[in-house]
């Protein structure tokens, strides 16, 4: 009889057990803004740098509207090529993210695509916002960090850049 209940009480165990695994896996899975799963945002990176494509000193974020702006915010990226032929500005939105002019090497923007999604008409682009620790020793140099991304279209009116800490950095409306 001992056995019998040590039995139907280690199945319940493991059945509890099981059950709040399960739901544990199901709350991993749902999106982090939401409590549906956030639909994939499809982002890639074209371009990423410290010097060239831009010097004007601030923080900024803005939308490539053609083809031809593409071409001549690269024009001097010679190292670094895009085919913008390749790119299909109707299906495609193009955005540059600056750091701003910055006194020393160590800064750099980098896409987490893990961390992309839409949300309730909000694209979430997450980038790493890497700076050097205070005290470190860096070179001397005025840098410009930069990320150009392109993003898939649809399902979205607006874009909200967070870095690595969820911070948001930018909130911008999709370009018309």
């Amino acid at each position: 009889m001992r056995h019998h209940h040590f039995n139907r009480a280690f199945r319940f165990n493991l059945i509890a057990l099981l059950t709040m695994a399960m739901a544990m896996l199901f709350a991993c899975g749902m999106g982090q803004r939401g409590n549906a799963p956030a639909p994939a945002l499809s982002v890639d990176v074209l371009l990423t740098g410290t010097r060239g494509i831009d010097s004007r000193p601030e923080l900024s974020a803005k939308w490539v509207k053609s083809r031809e702006e593409l071409e001549q915010m690269i024009e001097g990226q010679k190292a670094r090529k895009i085919p913008s032929q390749e790119i299909d500005f109707n299906a495609s939105r193009i955005l540059l993210v600056r750091m701003g002019q910055k006194p020393t090497a160590g800064y750099s923007l980098k896409l987490d695509p893990e961390s992309c999604s839409v949300s309730q008409q909000t694209a979430y682009i997450s980038l790493i916002w890497t700076e050097p620790d205070p005290g470190m020793v860096t070179a001397q140099v005025i840098t410009n960090p930069f990320i150009l991304l392109k993003l898939s279209k649809g399902g979205y009116e607006a874009v909200k850049i967070v870095d690595q800490h969820e911070q948001t950095r930018f909130d911008l409306p999709v370009a018309k």
